[in-house]
């Protein structure tokens, strides 16, 4: 017979005091709900955010499939959809309208599905696309409407726009000596350094184009920049990056030769604020890198004018009466040069009419004249004079007004663009300015910040015999407007990153030796010539000696500003890119029915 075998020993419940052998299964059994509900909201969470970038992208990739053809905008979208692996009830709506190249509306109002605001000519060009779907649920699908991941939405406005390039300058320089020295000096004054550009490099830099997109995707690429173009303009970078990648973006051997001695002999120490320099326009929300992607708009980019303008970035005021002794050797006039920076509007702009503005720098000069043997009526005396003019040149702009694109999508064969530019306003000023007229920051000037100045004091052994004083204002000397056009039937034509194309000049040729000719006038009004013979002044008692006088300084002075200020300045100024009374408007590239994002 078996034996049994005892039951075993119950532990008494004073043993079981304090045992926690055990407690992990309970707090697993009550925990692991919570524990399995939050691992299932954040798998919800992060596929909804998953889901919402996909759709997003793809719904902006079917609204620039509606766009090339909107009439037709919602079977594309759907085609797109579809042919992406999303159930076509994914799209909700479908709107046309015309985009609205208007700068002074926010960005998201430039799509008028009315095409009342900008009704062009009466086609659409745009497109507004919506789509939802439900997103994926795992744990909070059990919640129904009442679970916390919402549906996925997007909505997405292209648009097919007719876009161009332009930029503003005074044109392109012929290559000599004089100008080699003032390039080197001028730019490298600016930049702070000793620039030893040769002839060749400048030739090539001058008579050679950057292809503008392959610039912004290679500085991008040096710089380790990701993000869209709008994005890359926003920030400032070395100027030797600046001209690296513009050296990989030039298929001119000699433009590459001079941007890679210009980028050898810089650092990128001086930075380049590049929103100062460009306005990429409906390029904005296109990823970098995609330069090349077709179609897409093939702009050029002069290099010289490239390379001036970013020298130029930082206000900058530069003593240039070395500079003049170097060209002019035992010169009797001084020159300092005040740049403002760059203004509001860019150098070189991309995108649609109406919208895509160019500018130049504020420039003033200011001018010391030195002349000798001035005669003095009544006295016959030979007097000297010292004559401060102070010469500001305002900024000349220009601005795409019409891309006429009908019948082409072609760049630059077909393609007639029009733009409105003007040349900038000269003003003249003789007298004494204030003290901060030429620093970094140069505030505005007018007339009734001038103030006479001593331009003649003749002494006989320490005894006045003679003071003159004088204060003269000429201004505006020039400025034009002018609608230009480029292309067929213009009088320009549209460039390429392999053809500078035509450039079209308004504005008159002021030199300031005629222009110092007319402050005659103003010298003659009240307070503009005071004589003091002997402490004792004449005011307008003896015109006929106020009238010799006046005579006597203009005629010498306009005489010395003509022989030896305005060749200098016309080689000086166009180193910056700028004319006296000139506006020279190059349209570097064109490009029709452009699918962009707005």
């Amino acid at each position: 017979m078996a034996r049994l075998r005892p039951f075993p020993r119950l532990r008494p419940l004073r043993e079981l005091k304090g045992d926690e052998g055990g407690v992990i299964g309970p707090m697993v059994a009550v925990l692991g709900v919570s524990l399995l509900g939050a691992a299932g909201l954040a798998l919800d969470v992060g596929l909804y955010y998953q889901g919402n970038r996909d759709l997003r992208a793809a719904t902006e990739a079917a609204a620039l499939a509606a766009a090339m053809d909107p009439y037709r905008a919602e079977a594309r979208a759907r085609d797109y959809l579809t042919r992406n692996g999303y159930d076509p009830a994914v799209l909700k709506s479908v709107q046309i309208g015309r985009y609205c190249a208007d700068i002074g509306q926010a960005t998201d109002q430039r799509f008028d599905p009315t095409m009342a605001r900008c009704p062009g000519n009466g086609l659409a060009n745009a497109v507004r696309v919506v789509t939802s779907k439900a997103s994926r649920r795992f744990l909070t699908g059990v919640l129904g409407e009442a679970g916390p991941i919402p549906d996925l939405t997007a909505t997405a406005s292209a648009a097919r726009i007719d876009e161009a390039g332009v930029s503003v300058t005074s044109g392109l320089l012929t290559i000599s000596n004089p100008l080699v020295t003032l390039v080197n000096n001028l730019l490298g004054a600016l930049l702070g350094i000793q620039l030893r550009l040769t002839s060749t490099d400048i030739e090539g830099l001058m008579n050679g184009n950057v292809d503008a997109g392959l610039f912004f995707d290679a500085l991008a690429g040096r710089t380790g920049f990701t993000g869209t173009y709008g994005d890359l303009i926003k920030g400032s970078y070395g100027l030797r990056d600046i001209a690296t990648a513009a050296a990989a973006a030039t298929t001119d051997a000699k433009t590459r030769a001079g941007l890679t001695a210009f980028a050898g002999q810089v650092t990128n120490s001086y930075r380049v604020p590049l929103s100062g320099l460009f306005s990429v326009g409906v390029w904005k929300n296109m990823p970098v890198g995609g330069a090349d992607a077709q179609p897409a708009l093939r702009a050029g980019l002069n290099a010289y004018q490239l390379v001036s303008f970013a020298s130029q970035a930082n206000p900058a005021v530069i003593d240039l009466s070395t500079l003049t002794g170097l060209v002019l050797p035992d010169s009797v006039a001084s020159i300092k040069l005040g740049v403002s920076g760059f203004d509001a509007m860019p150098r070189f702009s991309f995108g649609p009419a109406g919208e895509t503005s160019v500018g130049t720098s504020l420039i003033r000069l200011g001018v010391n004249l030195k002349i000798i043997d001035i005669p003095i009526p009544v006295l016959g005396d030979l007097a000297k004079a010292n004559v401060p003019l102070i010469v500001d040149v305002a900024a000349s702009s220009a601005k795409v007004s019409a891309i006429d694109c009908t019948g082409s999508t072609e760049q630059g064969r077909d393609t007639q663009v029009t733009v409105q530019a003007n040349s900038g306003l000269v003003n003249v000023y003789l007298g004494s300015a204030p003290a901060n007229a030429l620093t970094k920051v140069m505030p505005p000037l007018t007339a009734s910040d001038i103030t006479p100045a001593t331009i003649i004091s003749s002494k006989l052994l320490f005894i006045p015999l003679l003071e003159v004083t004088a204060r003269a204002a000429v201004q505006p000397v020039t400025g034009a407007s002018s609608s230009l056009v480029f292309g067929p039937g213009g009088t320009g034509t549209v460039g390429s990153p392999s053809l500078q194309g035509k450039a079209v000049t308004i504005g008159n040729d002021v030199s300031l030796g005629a222009t110092v000719t007319s402050l005659t006038t103003s010298l003659l009004d009240q307070g503009g010539l005071e004589v003091k013979p002997l402490g004792t002044c004449l005011g307008t008692c003896n015109t006929q000696l106020r009238l010799s006088l006046v005579n006597g300084v203009v005629q010498p002075v306009a005489g010395l500003v003509s022989g030896v200020v305005d060749p200098l300045l016309n080689n000086l100024l166009s180193v910056l890119g700028i004319q006296l009374g000139h506006a020279t408007v190059w349209v570097t590239g064109a490009r029709c029915g452009v699918p962009v994002l707005i």
